[in-house]
């Protein structure tokens, strides 16, 4: 291995002599490049014949591996011939096989993403940016045979979501790592895993590498995960492309898409007191304390749209600063109704806003999975119908796009929502409290389908 060429994770994918390797990678962190030094060495270092049939999504990065494939004869001085088979599977489909062969008889065979291609075949496999590829289950079951006497197989992707085959081997992967499974259990290979995100590979010198710097330079890697970031539009791009997660735009109740689709860079504003003008506000809230957020999201009510006017964000406030903090809310007559998380902690507080302001004024919503139901699809309904503005803000879009709806094994929905630094889905909560009042605002009492 030429010292100190390669990065260390890169040197650790190639010096892995595992039957069974796969990468969780980040984009452009050069996995593939190595992989195609590992597969040149290998056969470099043996006087038998021992095939590699190498597949990635398109045809154009099979002509790339290729090429990295000849590089690195060249460096290695190693004689080799190059070919390009035009050739038909069973089905008459042609392509292409760009064929490297070296001085043993070995063939590295490059080629686009089918299964087909692999019938009748027989040597190492190397599956690139395998969750990309069009049928990757069907991938695997026909590449999986072709290593039987033997071989080797290697697996090297970015996600491409949560319910990909990819995605699916990697949570096995970890099961058995974790001891929640044996590799019986999972009915796995023994494959062994490397993760790399971004920032592993930035934190192992790929930012000097690309500046072409000698020498470690902090400011160099912090300017390059920005200009990454930067590449991303959203939150869920930079997590499936860059840092190993996989995308929930599928599973997500409100995809970045649906709320970007409603965004109004403006819509947040002071209110209006009820003494200069007659306005149609309506308040919904989620309580929290430590863990939780409590957010207050204010409506006003144009016509048949709803419109963010505004959202307050409180953490680890005492209670008696929040009750304050609604009651001066509930003061503008502008606020027509409020419907309050009291499910818990939130109990005490509504009963003490009813008390102040009227039961008719303040609803207590205890959440159930029914009331949840009824209210993520109020809000998504809105959203679909173009009917709600709501803020241009990071922060709140990747709360809405963390909801999911899940269908138990039991026949019941329920809503889940991962924990982050930004609080429980506690926006989109409120967002849909806030529409629960202005729907039911024409009878004092609140009665929940």
């Amino acid at each position: 291995m030429p010292k100190g060429y390669f990065l260390p994770y890169q040197q650790d994918w190639i010096l892995d002599q595992s039957n069974a390797k796969i990468s969780e990678k980040s984009r452009r962190i050069g996995m593939t490049y190595a992989d195609s030094y590992e597969t040149c060495r290998e056969r470099n270092l043996i006087d038998h014949r021992r095939d590699l049939w190498f597949s990635s999504a398109d045809e154009s990065a099979a002509l790339e591996y290729a090429l990295y494939c000849k590089q690195w004869c060249e460096l290695m001085d190693i004689i080799i011939r190059e070919i390009t088979e035009q050739l038909e599977d069973e089905k008459k489909q042609k392509y292409n096989n760009y064929v490297i062969i070296f001085p043993n008889g070995s063939r590295v065979n490059c080629m686009t993403s089918n299964p087909r291609r692999f019938r009748s075949k027989g040597g190492d496999v190397v599956l690139d940016e395998f969750a990309w590829h069009d049928e990757p289950g069907l991938m695997l079951d026909a590449a999986l045979p072709t290593t039987t006497w033997g071989y080797n197989i290697r697996v090297l992707s970015t996600h491409n979501g949560e319910e990909s085959e990819f995605n699916r081997i990697i949570s096995l992967v970890n099961k058995v790592k974790n001891g929640e499974l044996s590799f019986d259990e999972a009915h796995s290979l023994h494959w062994s895993l490397h993760r790399t995100t971004i920032q592993d590979a930035v934190a192992q010198g790929l930012a000097e590498k690309v500046y072409k710097l000698d020498h470690v330079d902090q400011v160099a890697r912090q300017k390059f995960l920005k200009e990454c970031r930067a590449r991303c539009r959203n939150e869920d791009a930079w997590n499936q492309e860059y840092m190993c997660k996989p995308s929930t735009a599928l599973l997500a109740l409100i995809p970045y898409e649906l709320y970007q689709s409603c965004e109004d860079a403006n819509c947040l504003q002071e209110l209006v007191p009820h003494t200069k003008e007659r306005r149609e506000y309506y308040l919904g809230g989620d309580i929290g304390r430590v863990h939780d957020r409590t957010v207050f999201w204010i409506d006003e009510k144009v016509a048949d749209l709803m419109i963010s006017r505004k959202v307050i964000k409180l953490h680890k406030t005492p209670y008696h600063a929040q009750l304050q903090m609604l009651c001066d809310l509930l003061v503008n007559q502008n606020i027509r109704r409020a419907c309050i998380d009291a499910t818990g902690i939130g109990d005490m507080l509504v009963e003490e806003a009813q008390r102040i302001h009227g039961s008719y004024r303040v609803e207590a919503v205890k959440f159930t999975n029914e009331i949840k139901d009824h209210l993520a699809s109020l809000g998504r309904g809105l959203f679909e119908d173009r009917r709600c503005r709501v803020p241009d803000d990071r922060e709140i879009r990747d709360s809405f796009h963390t909801v999911r709806k899940i269908m138990t094994l039991s026949g019941n929905i329920r809503y889940d929502a991962a924990s982050t630094e930004s609080g429980h889905a506690d926006d989109f909560w409120a967002f849909n409290l806030a529409k629960e009042a202005a729907r039911t605002s024409v009878t004092p009492e609140c009665i929940l389908l």
